[in-house]
């Protein structure tokens, strides 16, 4: 099919699901009702507790139940929600004997084992409907990579394409079926204002309460916005778990905002103050692996694509453009930037002495004046004097950071601080050039050791650590950014984009 043809199959596709709707089915599941009604008295208690005693309890009965509605496949193909299941029963163990409510501690325990011990209900209704249009027919749509890859790895071999709903747009899907795993609010609004195939079909449990249709954010003040009705079916036993009388009713029905897990930021301790120029502003990004960084407001950061052709998949993304499931390529121990730095000067072996001396005499006289102007002034007189990326002077006295990108901005700031043009912009010049240089090499690098491994491990288990024993990439890890703090916090600018270890986003894998 060409690109107009498959364009007519999408306005057809859209039509349709505009005119007749999209079907929400709400499959009975007693366990995992159980599960969801135990779950939501442990966030009540929790709340009105200790909610640091019980977090770790709570997000992992969270990521639990949020297996049960993502990953419906059999349990003896659903390692994952094995592995979740068991993870709550080490945490109840933990709680037994530290909390007065032993009752609810039982009631999580056996409705975590009955769930793990269990085939998930969806998974057999999902299986029926394929069968019935036939598997060449439709599409399955996951509700992310993790869920992508475990339901592939039971569908695959019965013919069905499972796709993550970021993936529908690419390339021609040929079907007219669409099997959506998880409820539409999980689901960006053009799944169904912009769909791909003429039957959308959501498979959902019953004990999941929101079953509406997203609307584009733009759809309550557009004229003629697409507004897509829901066609609601239920299949099997969708009765709920008896609430106990001393329950506060409201308070269990209306205690989440949030279905998934959430990371805990504490406060915001951003300080009334400028960084030093020892310092930087920065945000907590959680990853895969139980690890995190600092991010600071840098112009790009190495990261991977997986989804990219070979020789392709390594690349710089902008800072501002890391978001959630972003694949970052980050040292552990040290942030790229001064491995990189010193590759470059090992690349000028006999001018390396001078350049540094050359490089620390502009950057230390650059510190000096930020600590006699402040941040605000200088940049301000840099401004005025034409340097456009004024802003990052507090950056530029990072070693690592060579020299302002623009000619102009790097030879005004040179006479701005009095130090004459010759030789400093050479040498920094030519360390750049080196650096450069020595990114490219490493580039190479990182794509043969790409090319050469298994990235399916990277998409089930969020990260991959590189096996090759060259000096330039050894101890190399890609990760997946799983949450991104909301506000900045002052910090070391030496702690800025190095891995450390950090277990506050465990229960968001």
């Amino acid at each position: 099919m060409n690109r107009i043809g498959d364009l007519n199959r999408r306005y057809a596709a859209s039509a349709k699901v505009t005119r007749s709707g999209v079907e929400v089915v709400a499959v009975g599941d007693p366990s995992g009702a159980r599960l969801n009604a135990a779950v939501r008295r442990l966030v009540v208690t929790a709340q009105d507790d200790s909610p640091e005693l019980w977090e770790d309890l709570v997000g992992a009965a969270k990521a639990l139940r949020w297996r049960l509605v993502t990953q419906p496949q059999p349990i003896e193909l659903n390692p994952a929600l094995i592995a979740a299941a068991a993870r709550v029963q080490g945490q109840v163990s933990r709680l037994k004997g530290a909390v007065a409510d032993d009752g609810l501690l039982d009631e999580v325990l056996s409705a975590s084992e009955a769930v793990g011990s269990t085939d998930p209900r969806l998974g057999d209704l999902l299986l029926r409907s394929i069968e019935e249009v036939g598997a060449a027919e439709c599409v399955v749509v996951a509700a992310g990579k993790a869920a992508q890859t475990a339901l592939a790895g039971w569908l695959g071999d019965r013919g069905v394409r499972v796709l993550a709903a970021g993936e529908l747009g690419r390339g021609q899907l040929a079907v007219d079926q669409a099997y959506v795993v998880g409820p539409p609010c999980l689901y960006s609004p053009s799944l169904v204002t912009a769909p791909v195939t003429e039957e959308v079909s959501f498979i959902l449990p019953a004990w999941f309460g929101d079953r509406s249709i997203p609307q584009s954010a733009i759809a309550a003040y557009a004229d003629g916005a697409i507004r897509v009705e829901a066609r609601l079916f239920t299949e099997g036993d969708v009765s709920e778990p008896v609430v106990d009388d001393d329950d506060d009713d409201d308070a269990v029905g209306e205690v989440e905002d949030e279905f998934l897990p959430q990371p805990n930021w504490g406060t915001d301790r951003l300080v009334d103050r400028e960084p030093s120029a020892d310092e930087v502003g920065a945000r907590k990004v959680l990853l895969s692996g139980n690890l995190a960084i600092w991010l600071d407001d840098g112009d790009r950061i190495r990261a991977l694509a997986p989804e990219q052709p070979l020789g392709e998949r390594v690349v710089y993304t902008e800072v501002k453009a890391v978001r959630y499931g972003t694949f970052l390529l980050l040292r552990r121990g040290e942030n790229e930037l001064g491995a990189l730095y010193r590759a470059a000067l090992a690349r000028l072996p006999g001018k390396a002495p001078v350049i540094e001396t050359a490089q620390k005499a502009w950057k230390d006289r650059l510190s000096r004046r930020l600590q006699e102007l402040s941040y605000q002034r200088t940049v301000s007189e840099l401004r005025a004097r034409g340097v456009r990326t004024a802003e990052r002077a507090r950056a530029w006295t990072e070693p690592s950071l060579l020299r302002p990108n623009r000619d102009e901005d790097f030879e005004t700031l040179l006479q701005w601080l009095d130090i004459p043009i010759q030789p400093t912009f050479g040498y920094a010049t030519m360390l750049r050039r080196a650096h450069h240089q020595a990114s490219a090499d490493l580039r190479e690098q990182l794509e043969r050791a790409v090319s050469e491994a298994d990235l399916s491990a990277l998409e089930r288990d969020g990260h991959w650590l590189t096996e090759s024993k060259h000096e330039g990439i050894r101890g190399l890890i890609a990760t997946r950014v799983l949450a991104i703090s909301p506000y900045r916090e002052i910090i070391s600018r030496h702690d800025a984009r190095v891995p450390f270890q950090d277990r506050s986003g465990q229960w968001l894998e």
